[in-house]
């Protein structure tokens, strides 16, 4: 029997970032170029999976060696803004026009190819901004989120930055909640939404893990990989990040899975990684949709 799809991807958030969205100001961190990004390119290759790599543009020229190795390694790498700003979907139009051109532009600039993939910081996007992703030129979005849990993070972002953070538009969550949560176009637009489980809607992403018991999140893997349709999982470059080891700003502790040592993240990770990759056929978001497209 022919395997489904996965799509496995990764948002390389540097702390600083993380911060900015409990509304605390750190001054901008390279830690996870330095640390996490070679342990997660490791381990995809211990198990055999190419990956989507969701980069802030603002370290394109900086990084851009790095970024050219993941390349080299058979990764994809897209688009996650330039500077992370949240939320996103409320910005001025003028300035989510410039964040994705001018991220697709200096990311294409040092790999020397197209990026023809966006994810917006926080899941942020509405139909304005959709708009904008295809007008910049980008052949798919993997930012939704169609789950009540939309509005949930969003409170809960709310409680951890004190109150610094305002919540997201709730009509806009709440219609995103019940968008579809397979992949589908949006005019020339594909959209990959990110993993919910059939019915009850629970979103499956790796911080899931963290905070719920793990028959919990085995229930959801299940659910869904019955339900059909490709799976489109996510984690981040932080969860493979050492809060004292690595000697990380101790404000990151409030950040699901920041207080669990990384050698227990990292087992965590690739177990689910090998079930995943036992179970579908993996790859990056840009060959699924030139295999949709050809």
């Amino acid at each position: 029997m022919k395997k489904p799809i996965a799509h496995i991807s990764v948002d390389l958030d540097p702390v600083d970032t993380h911060l900015a969205g409990y509304g605390l100001a750190c001054a901008p961190c390279d830690r996870i170029y330095r640390t996490s990004v070679p342990r997660i390119l490791d381990m995809l290759d211990r198990v055999g999976l190419k990956a989507t790599l969701f980069v802030i543009a603002r370290d394109a020229e900086g990084e851009a060696v790095l970024w050219r190795e993941a390349v080299g390694r058979g990764h994809e790498i897209a688009s996650h803004s330039v500077t992370h700003p949240i939320p996103f979907a409320t910005l001025p139009p003028d300035t989510v026009a410039r964040e994705l051109r001018e991220s697709r532009q200096r990311l294409e600039d040092v790999l020397g190819q197209p990026v023809v993939g966006f994810r917006a910081p926080g899941w942020d996007v509405n139909q304005g901004t959709l708009a904008a992703i295809a007008a910049a030129g980008y052949r798919y979005d993997a930012s939704m989120l169609p789950s009540p849990a939309l509005l949930i993070g969003a409170a809960l972002r709310f409680v951890l930055s004190a109150g610094r953070m305002r919540p997201a538009s709730v009509a806009n969550a709440v219609r995103l909640a019940f968008a579809p949560r397979l992949p589908h176009r949006i005019g020339d637009l594909w959209e990959f939404p990110v993993a919910v489980s059939p019915w009850v809607r629970a979103p499956f992403t790796h911080t899931l893990w963290y905070i719920a018991p793990r028959g919990v999140c085995r229930h959801i893997s299940r659910a869904i990989r019955r339900s059909g349709g490709p799976l489109c999982y996510q984690f981040h470059a932080a969860d493979l990040l050492d809060l004292h080891t690595d000697q990380i700003d101790a404000r990151m502790a409030r950040h699901p899975g920041m207080r669990w040592p990384v050698a227990r993240k990292a087992a965590l990770i690739e177990g689910v990684l090998r079930d995943i990759a036992a179970e579908y056929t993996v790859m990056p978001y840009a060959s699924a949709v030139s295999s949709a497209c050809s």
